[in-house]
Order: C-alpha cells, then sequence, then structure tokens
C-alpha cells in the first residue's frame, strides 16, 4: 500500500520531532546527573565540617593516639557511640571515626553491628592517609555506596593519625534521578503527542503547496531543457 504524500511527511516531522525530543532528553538527564552529584558533595563536605565543630565542642582537647587507642582530649574514642550518633542525628549521614584506616567508631551497621574493626577502601587511604588530603566522592563502604567526605586526623606535631568520615547515602541520589528520569520521559512523550497533534490539523494544500510549485518549476526547467531549436 503506498502512503500518501501527507502521511509521509507526517511520519517525517514526528521522526524528526522524536529526534530532537530524545537529544534534548539525555543532555537535560545528563546535566541532572552532574548537579545532583555536586549537590551530595556539597551536602558531604558541608556536613564534614558541621561534625568536626560539634566533635571540637563536646571533645574539647587534640586529637592523640594513647596505648593504641585514639583519644580526643581525654576521651577516648574506641567503641565511643555518643558522638557518632549525635552527629547522625543532626546531619542524617554515616559517620566514622578511623584510627588510621580502620574503624574505631561509627554508626555503620553489618551483620546487626557497628562496623568496627573494619577498614576503608584502598584508595581512601592512599589519599588521606599517605597524601594528606581530603577525599570527597564515590565510595563503597561496608558493601553500600555512599557519596563520602574523608578528611585528615592530626595529632598536635601533625602527623596524620586517622580519618574523620561523612557518608550521604546514594539511596538519595538514586531517587532523585528515578524522580528527574520520570519527569524528563513524560515531558518528552507530552512534546510527542503535540507534535503529532499540530500534524494532524495542518490541511493537505499547506504540505503539498510548497512541494507542487518545486516539482513543477523541475518539470518546466526539464521541458526547457529537452526542447531543441528549429
Amino acid at each position: 500500500m503506498q502512503l500518501g504524500l501527507k502521511t509521509k511527511l507526517t511520519v517525517f516531522f514526528f521522526g524528526m520531532a522524536l529526534l530532537v525530543c530524545l537529544a534534548a532528553g539525555i543532555v537535560i538527564l545528563k546535566d541532572m546527573q552532574i548537579q545532583i552529584e555536586a549537590a551530595m558533595a556539597e551536602k558531604a563536605k558541608s556536613d564534614l565540617a558541621t561534625a568536626l565543630e560539634i566533635t571540637d565542642y563536646m571533645l574539647p582537647g587534640s586529637w592523640h593516639v594513647q596505648d593504641g587507642k585514639l583519644y580526643k582530649g581525654q576521651y577516648l574514642i574506641n567503641d565511643d557511640t555518643e558522638l557518632v550518633d549525635k552527629i547522625a542525628r543532626l546531619t542524617d549521614d554515616t559517620v566514622t571515626i578511623f584510627l588510621s584506616n580502620t574503624r574505631v567508631a561509627t554508626n555503620i551497621m553489618r551483620d546487626g553491628s557497628r562496623a568496627t574493626g573494619t577498614t576503608a577502601a584502598d584508595y581512601v587511604s592512599e589519599t588521606v592517609l599517605n597524601s594528606g588530603r581530603l577525599y570527597i566522592g564515590e565510595a563503597e563502604v561496608v558493601g553500600v555506596k555512599y557519596q563520602t567526605c574523608y578528611t585528615p586526623i592530626r595529632d598536635d606535631s601533625g602527623q596524620i593519625i586517622g580519618m574523620f568520615y561523612i557518608g550521604v547515602s546514594k539511596k538519595l541520589a538514586d531517587q532523585l534521578k528515578h524522580s528527574f528520569t520520570t519527569i524528563a520521559v513524560l515531558s518528552v512523550r507530552i512534546a510527542l503527542l503535540f507534535a503529532l497533534a499540530a500534524t494532524c490539523f495542518i490541511p493537505l494544500d499547506a504540505w503539498s503547496t510548497g512541494f507542487g510549485t518545486r516539482l513543477g518549476l523541475r518539470w518546466e526547467k526539464t521541458s526547457a531543457h529537452k526542447e531543441t531549436p528549429r
């Protein structure tokens, strides 16, 4: 069955609209993902600064290691729950304090108990403990992905003796991405329906006038070219 001119043009117009909408949707989703990741990283960084201020307020004094245990002033950090739980309630984050690369105080749970005694990922330890730099980025914490921020803990001499960690669950970011993706897909569908509806209300004459004129001009040029002077 041969399609009519309007049908062909409708399909062409709809196809072009689909491509434009898909391209715009991909660009919007990519930008959205970047913005969400940046917002999550900024939250982790901000929450870490808040956590350090709370720690200094609750536990005055310097960080130091004594008999293989971590102290803040005169307060023993190993297996302490009050500090990390208070910060977690205020920030809604996961909180961990490390002695070197080993968790000694945390609100992260593993098999029903706090995940003390577990270690940080090697790439985190390399950045924070060995290079003395802040680590901001996605990290796997006891098998779960978080948007994290780690900072070195130093004693009075400036030696790095541990790390302070804040983690924002990736579940929040995934939920935001899912919501925005749903909205983007719905917007593309609505745009395509409007595009399809628009083609239905355009008369056939409007589609064919321009093409008919062009075809007529081509026919005249072809006829003139075929005529030979006598």
